[in-house]
Parts: C-alpha cells; structure tokens; sequence
C-alpha cells in the first residue's frame, strides 16, 4: 500500500509525550523480539495500564520495525482467498492470514502500513486492549491534490480506552524516506492524533470512523492542501485558501491567510523547480496573518516552510 511520507522530514514533540516519558525508556531497553507473543508478554509483565501497555506496543515497532521501500517501490497485489462454510471458520481463516503476516514482520523486522497496524492489533489482542485497523487514504504530495484514489492506500488504528477511541500511525512514526533510504526519526505526533485534526491527514475507508470524528466527502480530503504535522502541530489554523488548488489570473499576489499564526516562525516558500527559497510579504492584524507571495505566472507546485520544514503544499494554476 502506498503511504510512504515523503514529506515529514521532522521531528516533533508533543504534550503526550510527556505521559509516556518512562514507558518509552523503559522500552528502549527492550531486545528485538522474534516473536508478537514475547514483545507482548513483556509488555504485560512491565506495565499495569492499558494506556502504558499500548503506548510500549506502538513505541517498539515504530522503533525496531523498518519501513520496506522495496515493497513501497514495487508493490506487491494484496489478494487472499481461501473457501468456507461457516462465518465463524471464514472469520477463523483470516485470522490466521494476519497472524502469519505478522509473524512474518517480526521475523524480517520490515513492512508497510498494513504490517505496521496489523501488528499494533495483535498485540492489543493478546494484552486484551481493545483495538482496530483502519483502512482508508493518506496523501503525500501536491501532485494529489484533486486526484481521488478509487481504492485505500493506508491502514492505520484506533485504540480504545474509557470509551473513548484515540487514533495513531505507527508507520509514519516510525520515519521517512530520504534520497532512497529509511530514516528511522520517532515522531510523537501520530500518537493520539487530534481528532479535529485527523481528516487533514488520514481518511477512512469505513463510514463509522467518519462519524465518531468529524464530516467530510471524499472530495473536500482530497482538493485539500497538503498538510505536514509541522503545520498540524501547531495552534495556527489555514483560513485561506481552503482548497489545495490556487487559481490566479491576472493576480499580482498569492495570499494566504492563517488565524494565530506565531510571529516568531521563520517563513519561507518554494516553487517547484527552484532551488531557491524566497520570504513572503508577511503583515499582521489581530490573530490573523497575510502571507504574499508573488505570482509565479505557470502552473506550479507552492510549498509553505515553516522553520526550515515543509508545513502546507499546494497546486498553483493559471487561467
């Protein structure tokens, strides 16, 4: 499935980490396990709460799994068929197709998004922590903006505890790709994402997850700029434009407009195709901040940095 961040060269901190600081190091101290019922195990024996438990589940495999650019790079056609006679044997019958692709993860130490959220679910299973996979889309680059995938090119999963259902990524915390190879950089904010924030990022396939976080059509995902977690993380919020496509004609300027903007960032903006990076025109009034940008005159790809990281990408068309 293709969900590789091509774009999160990050790191980021956020105010769940802080809860998690022993379980994470207490967790770094953890070998490589060969197996889903060791790691489990272990994690039974060294954490009381389900919140702890989960957290150690999703810290191990975003930090010893790698993510299989191979398999990125030539995808492999997922299809598994088997026969039945009873819901309870097809139900079985699956089951076995995912522990066996997990034990496959922990033998190689690699996969993609379905090994990473099949795994977190089997480990949620044997420490009877309720969880689930989520199937659904993700987005990379300003190329996609507007371009609806007709099929799901991601899993995540959502974990739940005192009735309340927090939604995390261990593939895209576990790093990203640079010039060919996996660089392994924990990113916290894919624990617990936002929910108000999650259908900027990630949107599932199944419509119960739509009504436990929020309302958007397919369409209104995908004509979206594209969204980094540099810009997520933040307070600010995108006011203008709210589509991903900037139409200009004869305009001078690209304007972009945010709510609580801080004014200490470092801002700058690149056109795709150049190699270099310009400081926009910025003015303040309130809470809201304009960003100009010269008109580039073609059809081009705008990316937002956000101290010294890509933030917010966008499509710029001329008509």
């Amino acid at each position: 499935m293709k969900q590789l961040v091509l774009f999160f060269l990050f790191t980021s901190l956020n105010i769940f980490s802080q809860e998690f600081i022993k379980v994470d190091a207490k967790v770094l101290e953890y070998p490589r396990f060969s197996t889903v019922e060791l790691l489990a195990s272990q994690i039974e024996n060294d954490f009381s709460t389900d919140k702890d438990k989960a957290r150690a589940a999703f810290f191990w495999l975003a930090k010893n799994i790698r993510y299989n650019l191979k398999e990125y790079y030539n995808p492999r056609q997922r299809s598994y068929r088997f026969s039945y006679a009873t819901e309870a044997e097809k139900i079985a019958k699956y089951q076995n197709l995912v522990d066996n692709l997990v034990k496959t993860t922990f033998r190689s130490k690699t996969g993609v998004c379905e090994e990473y959220a099949q795994s977190f679910k089997k480990i949620c299973d044997l420490l009877h922590i309720e969880a689930e996979v989520i199937k659904g889309n993700v987005r990379n680059a300003a190329a996609e903006i507007g371009e609806i995938l007709n099929t799901t090119n991601h899993a995540w999963n959502a974990v739940k505890f005192d009735d309340e259902w927090l939604i995390l990524d261990a593939t895209w915390a576990a790093g990203y790709e640079y010039n060919g190879k996996w660089i392994r950089d924990f990113n916290d904010y894919f624990y617990d994402i936002p929910k108000d924030k999650i259908l900027k990022s990630h949107y599932p396939e199944a419509s119960i997850w739509m009504l436990r976080f929020g309302r958007m059509t397919v369409d209104e995902f995908y004509n979206q700029p594209i969204y980094s977690n540099t810009f997520l993380g933040l307070e600010a919020e995108l006011i203008a434009p709210k589509t991903g496509t900037i139409e200009l004609e004869n305009k001078d300027f690209i304007e972009l407009k945010f709510k609580n903007l801080a004014d200490s960032l470092l801002l700058f903006y690149v056109f795709k195709g150049s190699n270099k990076a310009n400081k926009p025109e910025i003015s303040t009034e309130g809470k809201i901040t304009t960003l100009k940008i010269p008109n580039p005159k073609r059809n081009t790809d705008l990316v937002l940095y956000i101290n010294k990281v890509d933030a917010l990408h966008f499509k710029v068309k001329m008509i």
